[in-house]
């Protein structure tokens, strides 16, 4: 399921950057809504920002849940505990 995201996530990437005209180098935060941009291209970057989304809320219940399991082992990593600390 992740591959298809993945698999998504560049499709939409690629289909932004074609209706743009702009060649995106991180693809770490989707563009914004623009005048500038057609109509097609503003509803591309809307699909893509919404499955950004998704992907980080995955992300997040995944990390929460490991963050649960280490607190009811009674010791948290670091790594957790930076993310809760940032995140909250």
């Amino acid at each position: 399921m992740i591959d298809s995201m993945d698999d998504e996530l560049n499709a939409l990437w690629l289909e932004v950057e074609t209706l743009t005209g702009i060649k995106y180098l991180r693809r770490t935060t989707p563009p914004n809504v623009s005048d500038q941009f057609c109509d097609e291209a503003n509803i591309a970057i809307e699909h893509l920002k919404d499955l950004h989304q998704r992907i980080n809320n995955r992300k997040d219940v995944r990390l929460l849940s490991r963050m649960q399991k280490e607190l009811n082992e009674g010791e948290m990593s670091p790594e957790i505990y930076l993310w809760w600390v940032n995140r909250y």
